[in-house]
């Protein structure tokens, strides 16, 4: 029976429903509108989610929050008439829905949330912002001295902590299967049981450990006065150190939010959402019972059994296919493995599993040291030897990409890897990255040629394209196989094909502005005021271009206004909405319209037909590949068509066109997706084609397989529009064509650094594109990859000497790029 007070007339498994969807959502409204704060609070999220948002739904949540929040507190406040009826909590309540309605009345008028800056004031409301879901909890345990409730679900031991970590192990992996299934992607079936081994030792070792924790605070609980008490305070306190520990390692440093500030934030949400789930959780209880809900004795509850049981494998097919896509370094994706295993254990719990009998205990014990023994095993292999197996690691991350929940166990336990030791290189990266608004730092002197003045002669027109996310083997002219960009092929046909092509930087935020300047630029959004170090515009103002620029959010950062730009796509609504075709044809109708023919055309675009967020909302049926290949087809026809312009006007034989990409993505590799921090191949290499009018390509020379970067497309331009020479710097791109070959061997280098443009990961391109060391300090990690043998980089090879070496490669050329912008580190920096 109900407190005397708190009857309810909606004691019915709907009512039930209700109260759980109701308050899941407010739940959710809150704790995205805390995210979305802290979003605001942090530079790097600022300006990669906030400043130009890629969530289409983002802008209106914003404008909206004042509304929303008004509709969902009206009904939580139906949840909440059990308390209002009784005379213990009715003031409790009343003040709850007067406070908190004056609250969605103040956001709704004055539209609060968009007010907000980067700045400290957003960071203490991304935790303020939870207040509500304190006071709610707090009113749902009210009366209830849930520690005296009976256990009706039982605790979690061995026996059930093994059984959680089996069922999730198979559970995720029966879904991989069919995913991979339904997907053709499917694991060899020694690999995959190799990675099944695996998988199942992580799980136990976690969940056990977990078990052996809670037994431990009920026997140390026991021996006190007040067990029960003590047992339920404990636990809880466990479960938010527990989650704060992932949020503050494995969350939060993915938008490079780390130190006291991450921490306090961490401890905060996660004491937020124990309260909340505690009360929640009473609250259900007392509901269920009223409801007569069904429970362990009914017979009915084997349907329930199966009913969750499929849940989770439900759950565990949909986190990488709805959740992967979108996802920023599987973020979204462990998280929600998290709640799953959560879930699990709930489940486990409410079946009654018991151990019985000695047997029963003998096997329970067996399963779980041979598991140790395998951990220990892997731990010497891979874990924690900075010297990883690579037959080891090659399981590891070909399971990883298929098995998110193996992921997640994987980047848990692996968290001390090399890592330790290399700590300090770790916190050197990420002082490096990602620097703050504050942190002041005024233009650099990048010239690439000591005096530039317009040089005689007719200028030929000059297109560059940059296809965003574009991948080379998604075209023809580097993947044969490839059928639908005919009009590349005849159009690479008369270019030159660069097969060694990559990006300098993984992330449109620094690659698109690495273009135009042709150097490397210090990690920060962004130096204030650009121009001075546009060297690109600087070229065209020099030599008279009239130049058509579609003029994205950071060119309109980079571009000092000048008559002779005229705007492309100034009525397209956003960014991720640029599209190459009508782009195209915008641009002939302006070269057709030209008040001087004689002056020199320069156009440049950056469409995201291709761009990641772009294909995730396509309606093309089979997913972002299939997506990418329609997009292809329509960027295809429509670059033919601007060639057979081009030709018509008589302009083809004096244009330099460059068709390329500022990066790739990942559509899946090994479970990624995008190219928020990876630096992988298919990320850093790029298409880059090139041609040029047969007066100006006679007299050059260059060598195709050389491995050549975006940075060298504004060098090569000056060489071409006779501005010579160009300095020889590291920090500098090259002039991809030259009049002899000895001009060229002066620029090559060694190895290359490689950047994200938005985490600490940073990687060393070595021996002419033949190697790629990556160190990846956000998950603190290092891989070596040999890309001749192994091009999608799937066997990692990394020894200490070559982690040593490229440590002081990375380490030297951020020193070159800090001189070169005149920035230094704090003192007493490694």
């Amino acid at each position: 029976m109900a407190p005397a007070g708190r009857g309810m007339t909606w004691l019915t498994l709907p009512g039930v429903v209700f109260f759980c969807v109701i308050r899941l959502a407010f739940g959710g409204f809150l704790l995205l509108t805390s995210v979305y704060c802290l979003l605001l609070s942090v530079p790097f999220s600022y300006f990669g989610f906030i400043h130009n948002p890629l969530i289409s739904w983002l802008p209106a949540f914003v404008r909206l929050h004042g509304i929303l929040y008004g509709v969902l507190l009206s009904t939580v406040a139906l949840t909440l008439i059990p308390e209002l009826r009784a005379k213990a909590t009715r003031r409790a309540v009343i003040g709850f829905l007067v406070f908190n309605g004056s609250a969605a009345i103040y956001l709704w008028r004055t539209n609060a949330l968009a007010g907000l800056q980067l700045d400290l004031r957003s960071y203490v409301w991304s935790m303020l912002s939870l207040f509500p879901l304190l006071w709610l909890a707090a009113l749902d345990l009210s009366g209830r001295r849930v520690w005296l409730s009976p256990d009706k679900q039982g605790t979690l031991d061995l026996a059930r902590t093994t059984f959680a970590a089996v069922i999730v192990c198979v559970v995720f992996a029966a879904s991989s299967i069919l995913r991979g299934g339904l997907e053709g992607n499917i694991l060899s079936v020694g690999l995959a049981l190799r990675g099944f081994g695996a998988s199942l030792c992580f799980h136990l070792v976690i969940f056990t450990a977990v078990g052996f924790l809670l037994g431990f605070i009920r026997f140390a609980a026991g021996m006190t006065r007040w067990p029960q008490i003590l047992t339920f305070v404990l636990s809880r306190v466990l479960a938010a150190l527990l989650l704060t520990e992932l949020l503050r390692s494995m969350v939060l440093p993915t938008i490079s939010f780390e130190g006291i500030q991450a921490t306090i934030f961490a401890a905060v949400v996660s004491s937020v959402l124990v309260f909340s789930l505690t009360g929640f959780s009473a609250k259900w209880q007392s509901l269920g019972e009223n409801a007569r809900l069904p429970n362990p004795s009914d017979k009915v509850s084997i349907f329930w059994g199966i009913f969750a049981a499929l849940s989770l494998l439900a759950s565990a097919y949909a986190i990488p296919v709805l959740l992967g896509r979108n996802d920023w370094d599987f973020v979204l994706q462990r998280m929600a493995v998290i709640v799953v295993w959560f879930s699990a254990l709930q489940l486990v719990c409410h079946t009654g599993v018991r151990l019985r009998g000695n047997a029963a205990k003998a096997a329970v014990f067996l399963v779980l040291a041979v598991a140790a023994a395998g951990f220990v095993r892997y731990a010497k292999l891979a874990l924690y030897n900075p010297e990883p197996s690579p037959l080891a690691q090659e399981v590891f991350d070909f399971y990883a990409g298929a098995d998110i929940s193996f992921k997640t166990a994987y980047d848990i336990l692996s968290r001390p890897v090399d890592n330790q030791a290399y700590r300090q290189f770790y916190d050197f990266l990420k002082q490096n990255t990602n620097l703050v608004r504050e942190v002041t730092v005024g233009p650099a002197d990048v010239r690439l040629v000591s005096n530039l003045q317009a040089t005689p002669g007719v200028k030929p027109n000059i297109f560059l394209f940059v296809i965003d996310s574009l991948r080379p083997d998604f075209v023809s002219p580097y993947n044969p196989a490839v059928d639908y960009t005919p009009a590349i092929g005849r159009f690479a046909s008369d270019s030159v094909v660069l097969e060694n092509a990559f990006t300098r930087y993984g992330g449109t935020a620094l690659s698109e502005p690495a273009i135009w300047t042709g150097t490397m630029q210090l990690h920060k959004q962004y130096i204030e005021p650009f121009y001075p170090m546009n060297n690109l515009q600087k070229l065209l103002e020099t030599d008279g271009y009239q130049s058509y620029i579609s003029v994205d959010p950071i060119l309109s950062i980079m571009l000092q206004p000048s008559a002779s730009i005229t705007e492309l796509d100034k009525n397209t609504k956003s960014w991720s909405d640029l599209d190459f075709i009508p782009t195209l044809k915008e641009l002939e109708a302006k070269i057709d319209a030209r008040s001087n023919p004689k002056k020199p055309i320069f156009a440049y675009t950056q469409p995201q037909n291709v761009h990641t967020l772009t294909l995730e909302r396509s309606k093309i049926k089979g997913g972002r590949k299939a997506a990418s290949i329609y997009e292809l087809r329509r960027i295809d026809a429509a670059f033919g068509e601007f060639v057979d312009f081009l030709k018509q006007r008589g302009l083809y034989e004096n244009s330099i066109i460059i068709l390329t990409a500022d990066h790739g993505d990942c559509y899946g590799e090994f479970g990624r997706y995008g190219h928020s921090d990876f630096l992988v191949p298919q990320v850093v290499r790029i298409p880059l084609i090139v041609h040029l009018p047969p007066r100006i390509r006679q007299q050059l020379v260059w060598d195709a397989h050389h491995v050549a970067f975006t940075t060298d497309i504004t060098p090569s331009l000056y060489y071409l529009l006779g501005h010579r020479p160009i300095l020889n710097n590291e920090m500098f791109g090259r002039p991809i064509f030259s009049e002899t070959r000895e001009e060229q061997l002066e620029y090559e280098r060694s190895h290359y650094l490689l950047v994200s443009s938005y985490a600490p990961v940073y990687a060393v391109l070595g021996g002419d594109g033949r190697s790629l060391f990556i160190v990846d300090a956000v998950n603190s990690r290092n891989s070596y990859y040999n890309l001749v043998e192994d091009p999608t980089a799937s066997r990692n090879h990394v020894t200490v000497q070559l982690r040593n070496e490229n440590e002081a490669i990375i380490r030297h050329q951020l020193g070159l790029i800090n001189d070169l912008y005149g920035w230094r580190p704090a003192q007493g920096a490694h």
